[in-house]
Parts: structure tokens; sequence; C-alpha cells
């Protein structure tokens, strides 16, 4: 493929994967919307705190198999034989992880809810289990589908996923469901798009009979032990600041930051469908030593990504005193305005850096990418503790805020030096 065949690709699959994160907006932002308003800010605090639990197990399960996956496969996706070598080797041990993980989340959720003071949590946990062993597996499966450059499935298979989380929100209040019982919806909604995904996996990838997927199994989880923490610290730091505020703060001030917090993560996946359509890329390139062909991929998405991100927060933050009281039906939603604004204000300020943050995994390079994140998760941490108990909401946004910007211009260093790129 070309270079212009290459960035037809790409437009091509952004504009695929535009469509799941329109969803995202949607239903991820209207899930907060609709807890908050008919389950209450209480209750929409209690689920974010379980909803932190799940996805930073679920990193730890999935201990970045799914990036090594990925960056396997698109080497050479046309090697049938390979491929199917590789999907195995990565699918039996997700399999066996999922498991312990789903153990380890039902066996510390009493815990978990103590340290937070919500017994609500501890049901939630229970509710949620069997979506962790899903949402673990479902990670590799859809490396899969994106190491194979299969966009518009990729797309497809995302955009399903939010519509399921749609529909068991939808199941829910139809049923008067507890608030307690809401992260269930993860269950319902994982556990679908995981029979789904088998299914495709199957039909497009010679599975039976695999040569060599031992040996890619071991290569997985020497790859996956080396960058796994960095996913893991990810996801903590993604939600670091929830879990900092909850000791020190009810569940109804929680649900308020939460509310900004959640709405800032769906701006920013705007940098992640073009992470998703840039890796497959990077990985191939990387691989081949094709250096310039990386450093033109760079220049050519910043160009408009950069400037989309701005006009998006000046807007986002404008509407959000607005809107989110007026949807939620909750004065006590406007608190968080100024934090989103804090949020918002790192995003934009990072722009140029966030679609190419996995460029040191698709470099070979797990273990520095791992310490890149560490030294983010660092500042983060330093930040909570110094500032949220002082200036509450606006600390924890301050500091989310400056750890990103911060782990960004670090990561320009870290490219520079260790994969030869000028981010």
């Amino acid at each position: 493929m070309d270079a212009q065949a290459r960035a037809r690709h790409l437009r091509v699959g952004v504009a695929w994967n535009l469509v799941p994160v329109f969803l995202l907006a949607l239903v991820g932002l209207g899930l907060n919307f609709v807890i908050g308003r008919f389950w209450g800010p209480a209750a929409l605090g209690s689920f974010n705190q379980v909803t932190t639990a799940y996805f930073v197990l679920g990193a730890f399960g999935a201990v970045s198999l799914n990036f090594s996956v990925l960056r396997a496969i698109a080497e050479a996706p046309e090697d049938r034989a390979r491929v199917g070598a590789i999907v195995v080797g990565g699918l039996v041990p997700s399999f066996v992880l999922g498991a312990l993980v789903t153990v380890l989340f039902l066996s510390v959720r009493g815990g978990v809810a103590r340290w937070l003071g919500s017994e609500a949590v501890a049901t939630g946990m229970a509710w949620a289990a069997p979506g962790l062993f899903c949402f673990v597996v479902n990670k590799l499966l859809l490396g899969v589908v994106n190491g194979l450059s299969r966009m518009r499935a990729y797309a497809l298979y995302t955009s399903m996923r939010y519509l399921l989380i749609a529909l068991g929100l939808a199941i829910a209040w139809g049923l008067g469901l507890p608030a307690e019982a809401l992260p269930g919806i993860w269950s319902f909604s994982e556990g679908l798009l995981f029979l789904v995904l088998l299914v495709e996996v199957v039909t497009t990838v010679p599975v039976r009979r695999p040569v060599g997927w031992a040996s890619w199994a071991r290569r997985h989880l020497s790859y996956g032990f080396r960058g796994f923490a960095a996913v893991l610290l990810f996801e903590i730091n993604s939600r670091l600041d929830i879990w900092m505020l909850g000791p020190g703060f009810s569940d109804t001030m929680v649900g308020v930051y939460s509310m900004a917090a959640s709405m800032a993560e769906g701006a920013s996946q705007l940098a992640v469908v073009l992470q998703v359509n840039v890796n497959p890329q990077l990985a191939a390139h990387l691989a081949a030593g094709r250096h310039a062909e990386v450093q033109l991929l760079v220049g050519r998405t910043r160009r408009w990504f950069v400037p989309l991100m701005a006009a998006l927060s000046v807007l986002a933050v404008l509407a959000y005193p607005v809107i989110i009281p007026w949807l939620t039906g909750h004065g006590e939603f406007e608190q968080g305005a100024m934090p989103f604004a804090l949020l918002m204000l790192g995003l934009t300020l990072s722009a140029p850096w966030l679609p190419f943050n996995q460029i040191l995994l698709m470099g070979s390079q797990p273990g520095w990418h791992t310490v890149y994140v560490m030294v983010g998760v660092a500042i983060n941490v330093l930040g909570c503790f110094l500032l949220i108990p002082r200036y509450g909401l606006v600390g924890a946004a301050v500091s989310g805020a400056a750890a990103l910007l911060i782990s960004s211009l670090l990561l320009r260093r870290m490219v520079a030096a260790l994969v030869k790129i000028k981010l």
C-alpha cells in the first residue's frame, strides 16, 4: 500500500470510527444524565466508583495482551497461518487472566466499600463481576480486529458496545432496578458483545490447529508483563481523582465531579479514534524502519486535530453550566463547571501528542511506555494529595490537567530519544 492509499485508508477509518465517538457522547454522557436524573447524584457517585474499580481490574487482567496481538498482526496481516497462531496465543492467557481478576474483583468488594464508605459499591461490584471477565477478553478480541485494520468492523463493534449499554440502562429503568444494581449494565453489554466478537474472530481468523500458538502465548505474556503496568496505571490515573475524592467527600459531590470528568473523557475519545486508526500504521512503519512515513503521518494528523480539539473545548466549556443542570434536573451539577473547564484546558494543551501516546508500545518499547505512564500517575497522585484537601473538586481537576500536559511533554522527549521520531 503506497503513501496515498494509506492516507485514504486512514481517512476512511477515522470517518467510520467517529460513529462510535458520537455514540459514546450520546450514550456515555446520557448514562450519567439518566442516572443523575432518575436515581440522583449519590447513585451516580457510587456507580462511578464501581466503574473505576471495574476498569482498573479490567486493565490488570488484560496485561496489554491486546497491544501485543495488535502489533504482531499488523506486521504481517497477510500471513494467515501466523495470524491464527498469534490470536490463539493471546486468547488462551486472556481467558485465564480474565477469570482470575473476576475472582479478585469479587473478593475485594467488601474492603473497597468500607474504604469508600458506601455499601452500594459492594453490591454494585457483584452485579458487574460477570461483565469484567468478558471485558478482559473483549479487549483482546478488539485488538485482533484492530491489528487486521478492519476499521469498519472495529467501528461497528465499538458502536455495538455503546448501544448495548443504552439498552441495558433502558432495561434497568423499565424494571425499576435499585441504584446499587445499575453496574449490572456492564455485565449485560460486555456479555453480549463477547459472543458477537467471538463469532467475528472465529470466522475471520484460522484458529483451528494453529502451529506455534504456545510460543506466541509466551511472547504475548512477556510483552504484556513489560507493558501492562502502563495500561493499569493509565486506567488508575484516569479515575484517580474520583477515588481520592471518595473518602473525604459525599457520594453527591463525587457524582458532581464524575459528571465533569465523564464529559471531559468523552471529548478525549476523539484522540482515541485517531489512536486506534494510526496504531496499525505506526506498528508497521516502525517495524520496517520507515521513520519518514511516521513523521509524515504525525504531521498530517496534527494539522487538523489540534484546532478541532481547541474549538470543541471552547464550545463545551461555555455550554456546560447551562446544559448539564438542565438535562439532569439537579442544580448541584453546576458546581462541576470549573473542574470541567480545567480538565478541557488540559486536553487542549496536550492535543498535539494525545493521538500518539502509544507510539512506544507500537515501537516495541513497552518498558519505557510504562515509565512514561508512571511519571504521569506520580504527578497526579502528588497533585491530588496536595490539592484535593484544600481545593476539593477544583484541586482534583488541576492535578489531572497538569499531569496530562507534563506527561505529554515527557513523551515527546522519550520518543525522540528511543524511537528517533519528532513528535
